[in-house]
């Protein structure tokens, strides 16, 4: 999320596995800044390098994994904090996930500054409530290569409960927020009270978000399929996986 220093509003950002978004929180009422490539709420969290270098992000991006599934990735979020390293194809560059986060955190700071015309120096960005140590400092480096010069962190339980207005009323009170996002399903026992927020407990699964229904779906469509085709030439061919 981000955090911009006016008198009544704070800019946010939602850096997610796959769709990313940005919004306004006027007081306790959060107003989604559109992007600037469709005038869309969410901008998918895809990066895409062509032959020349150049980059493409979001919908721009994800257009082209059909045709060009081998310079377009996706996910990287569930890699982050990891020394795994994502190969474009054509261009031969190579990328971590916090790069590929960087570009994405990019382009939601150009949407706020083509909206508003203001240009965000300082980055508050939320990160799942069970990220450990070293996806918190990936998320941290992923800020500062998009230009941050302050990246504190928010857990997402926090910042939806901001969201929905939770400490609206101001009384104390407990709710459990649950999480079920591209990457991750997990449930956050929140406590509010005297102006403060506390995650008093977390759980969940880190391997059980939207993308792995995909492929759960996918196996089922190939099983489905096996008396038509060969599974195994199938699975072997990326255009026809993508497509699947």
């Amino acid at each position: 999320r981000y955090w911009r220093d006016w008198s009544s509003d704070v800019c946010s950002s939602d850096l997610g596995t796959t769709n990313s978004a940005v919004a306004v929180l006027n007081g306790v009422a959060p107003e989604i800044i559109k992007n600037n490539e469709k005038d869309a709420d969410i901008t998918p969290s895809a990066v895409y390098i062509g032959k020349k270098g150049n980059i493409r992000l979001g919908e721009a991006a994800k257009s082209r994994i059909l045709d060009e599934g081998g310079d377009v990735y996706t996910e990287f979020k569930r890699r982050m904090g990891t020394d795994y390293v994502y190969k474009f194809k054509s261009s031969g560059l190579e990328r971590k996930p916090e790069d590929l986060s960087a570009e994405i955190l990019k382009s939601l700071k150009g949407d706020v500054q083509q909206k508003t015309g203001e240009v965000l120096e300082s980055a508050v960005i939320t990160v799942p409530a069970a990220f450990e140590l070293h996806q918190c400092d990936a998320t941290r480096k992923a800020a500062q290569l998009a230009g941050f010069k302050d990246s504190p962190l928010l857990q997402e339980p926090v910042a939806a409960a901001l969201a929905y207005g939770f400490q609206a009323d101001g009384q104390k009170a407990y709710w459990l927020v649950y999480d079920f996002g591209g990457g991750t399903f997990d449930v956050s026992a929140i406590e509010y009270g005297n102006g403060f927020f506390q995650v008093k407990a977390v759980g969940g699964d880190d391997r059980l978000g939207g993308e792995d229904f995909t492929d759960v779906l996918t196996k089922i469509i190939l099983k489905k399929a096996a008396n038509d085709f060969d599974i195994t030439a199938t699975q072997n061919d990326p255009l026809t996986m993508r497509r699947i």
